[in-house]
């Protein structure tokens, strides 16, 4: 996802607003199971302030997860506010290390690997296709969610394992 700042740059205090569109790179998501479903979907704000560009967003898009609880594949909408720094790479105020900004050339400044970082932050650390979902039986491996399994789980905290030699 790539901007063109050249007329925002041209007056100083001036915004200018990007609606952006762009397929989701998978491979961004396969370590952790998932895959884009929708498209990356961004509205952009850029106000140029005279040496820096801020911007302030919204971003849309749908990714395919698994479930941590029943492994079954699920859609997971992901809708985010976000905010950003641009600057120019010839402007000294800033080192060009500094993870805050986006540093661009030749008025275009590249926020796809920010969008990403975004994306990747809105995904919770265990997906769940529901809050209800009753997960796997860990004696036979059934979906609980879709059937009932017979198999008889009587789970004693082995702390109180002593308490029930006292009878």
């Amino acid at each position: 996802m790539k901007i063109d700042l050249k007329k925002l740059k041209l007056h100083s205090h001036a915004t200018e607003v990007f609606h952006l569109q762009a397929l989701g790179r998978d491979a961004y998501l396969r370590d952790i199971g998932g895959r884009y479903i929708e498209p990356v979907n961004v509205e952009l704000v850029v106000e140029n302030n005279g040496n820096l560009f801020i911007g302030k967003g919204k971003l849309y898009t749908v990714i395919e997860l698994s479930c941590s609880r029943c492994l079954e594949k699920f859609s997971y909408t992901i809708a985010a506010n976000f905010g950003l720094t641009m600057a120019e790479k010839t402007y000294q105020d800033y080192p060009e290390e500094d993870e805050d900004i986006i540093f661009f050339e030749r008025d275009e400044a590249d926020i796809t690997s920010y969008i990403e970082q975004v994306i990747f932050t809105e995904i919770p650390f265990k997906p769940l296709c529901d809050n209800e979902c009753q997960g796997l039986c860990p004696l036979c491996g059934i979906n609980r969610n879709i059937d009932k399994c017979e198999c008889q789980q009587e789970f004693l905290d082995p702390r109180w394992e002593k308490l029930k030699k006292l009878k």
